[in-house]
């Protein structure tokens, strides 16, 4: 008689918990212990992705009573992202390197492209996909650049020089890893100027002869757009927009850049790069660059595939839950007897 009031005492307090054990899954009946956590629509911990390209052109002539002029041409770019969320924290970092030349019969190698980019953010989550941001980029290039237009060519840029190193605070809007939009009304940028050759006034805005930084106080606009058109086809867009507050109203530097990516194969992929500047520290006109090419290109990227649920049901710490991979009876049974549990029973506080 004992034994079976005690049984009945048991199956009365796990069933208090309104609980259903059932193939080594728990079912649990009563709303209170259940609580919905949305899906904030971001994967979340360390996340790293690289683009490497080796891009190349080549035109060759024999005869050709039309006329041409050989040449060759070969362009290499890195993309690397590093990119952490964890719970309301994102921190994203991305490296960009390119160097670019071209040959033409009976003259010297010229540069067709020469970057460095890195940025680094830093955002904290306030709610509905805005995070309180801040954020570092410096850019600038390896080799020396000339205006080959001129008679002697004369040189316009070298390494650090210029150079650009911005700082921004404000708030970043980032509903998923595609889209993001930055808007940093406190941003300071320092350019440096550091080949003495080019240390001369009006050079990248530089007041005076001699000068190697020049120091603005601004506000910073940025987008970036990441586009999957369809299978083997993306574009990758980025806007940023510069004003500063020191300058006449109106006076804003404006950068774009958009690439889009057509792979052939796993290794091969043909790719235009188009970018667009105005700076009118640098020239008063708006600059632009395209390049095309073919080549080898290698990517990776450990990003899991997305979650497609809008939200999640997760347990509250209220109370206690048996999970059993056999069943409940079996269990009170080895516990009355004061027998061994041959099935592992865990208890678990989700």
């Amino acid at each position: 008689m004992k034994k079976h009031l005690v049984t009945l005492a048991l199956f009365a307090s796990m069933m208090s918990f309104a609980q259903t054990i059932k193939d080594g899954i728990v079912t649990t009946d009563s709303k209170r212990y259940l609580k919905d956590q949305k899906f904030d629509g971001r994967q979340h911990g360390w996340f790293v992705s690289g683009n490497n390209s080796l891009l190349f052109s080549q035109s060759a002539f024999s005869n050709w009573v039309a006329g041409g002029v050989n040449s060759f041409a070969l362009n290499a770019n890195v993309d690397y992202e590093f990119n952490l969320t964890r719970e309301k924290h994102i921190w994203d970092n991305r490296i960009v390197l390119g160097y670019g030349i071209q040959t033409n019969k009976g003259e010297s190698s010229r540069k067709t492209n020469d970057v460095i980019d890195l940025t680094s953010s830093y955002g904290y989550n306030i709610g509905n996909n805005w995070y309180l941001a801040a954020s570092m980029n410096f850019r600038t290039q390896f080799t020396e650049g000339y205006d080959y237009s001129l008679d002697p060519k004369e040189k316009i840029s070298n390494l650090m020089a210029p150079g650009y190193l911005s700082l921004g605070l404000g708030v970043d809007y980032k509903p998923n890893e595609n889209f993001q939009v930055n808007i940093h009304p406190f941003t300071p940028r320092v350019t440096f100027v550091l080949d003495k050759d080019l240390q001369q006034k009006g050079n990248f805005g530089l007041k005076n002869d001699g000068d190697n930084t020049l120091f603005e106080f601004g506000a910073y606009l940025g987008a970036r757009y990441k586009l999957q058109i369809m299978d083997g086809i993306s574009y990758d867009s980025r806007l940023g927009i510069y004003a500063d507050y020191l300058k006449k109203i109106g006076n804003m530097d404006v950068a774009y850049q958009g690439i889009l990516d057509l792979k052939v194969n796993k290794f091969v992929s043909a790719q235009v790069a188009v970018n667009l500047l105005y700076d009118e520290d640098q020239i008063k006109k708006t600059q632009v660059k395209q390049t095309l090419g073919i080549g080898f290109n290698y990517k990776f990227d450990n990003t899991p595939p997305k979650v497609e649920e809008a939200s999640t049901t997760a347990f509250i710490q209220e109370a206690p839950i048996f999970e059993e991979k056999e069943n409940t009876i079996e269990v009170a049974t080895n516990i009355l007897k004061n027998e061994p549990i041959l099935n592992e029973t865990k208890l678990v506080t989700q």
